[in-house]
């Protein structure tokens, strides 16, 4: 009988605790928060991110200092609405920016004939793309955007592996054409101390 009254006291006191921490108020604005960063509206939609942020945090110090759980769960809340309007809001806009920047990326990348150097790179960095692509056209921009991202390190990636060894192949010419220089002018020099 004690026992059974112990499990029911810390049962409620479990149910206690576990309602007055607004738990999933806070999942939900760090989830969506999270999704915000990860896809670099933070900087896209840098003043409404703020503002939503800006909530986000004064709840967590609330949070922390054992605040007003009405309170919380409103900032949470709002700061949850904030990170939301900017994913359904710009989301759709910045997978559209992101695809024409990409297409610089892939020019830049043809140019310097990245796909002879870093083939890997490239074309993990064209599936991306075309998978982004794909992505867009049903307006699946979360996917959009991610594979954008990817392909935009990708291409950079191969853009810059190729750029560092055109630099060294022009070096190592340099360094070439002088050594023939040195020899064509001790060749020179031999000959007219010859004659």
């Amino acid at each position: 009988m004690k026992l059974k009254k112990y499990i029911l006291l810390f049962l409620l006191f479990a149910i206690i605790a576990c309602e007055s921490l607004p738990l999933k108020e806070y999942r939900d604005a760090s989830t969506l928060r999270n999704k915000t960063i990860q896809y670099d509206l933070n900087s896209y939609s840098k003043e409404n991110f703020e503002i939503a942020d800006a909530k986000y945090r004064e709840a967590i110090i609330l949070l922390e200092n054992k605040g007003d759980n009405k309170q919380i769960v409103t900032l949470l809340t709002d700061a949850s609405n904030g990170y939301k309007a900017i994913l359904d809001t710009d989301l759709p806009e910045y997978a559209n920016v992101l695809k024409e920047e990409i297409n610089y990326e892939r020019e830049y990348s043809k140019d310097i004939k990245a796909y002879k150097v870093d083939k890997y790179g490239y074309e993990i960095a064209e599936l991306n793309y075309l998978t982004g692509l794909s992505a867009l056209s049903t307006n699946n921009y979360d996917v959009a955007v991610s594979n954008f991202i990817e392909a935009r390190k990708f291409h950079n990636k191969a853009y810059f592996t190729t750029k560092r060894k055109f630099d060294e192949s022009l070096y190592n010419i340099k360094i070439a054409d002088d050594k023939l220089k040195e020899v064509y002018d001790i060749g020179s020099n031999a000959s007219t101390n010859n004659k």
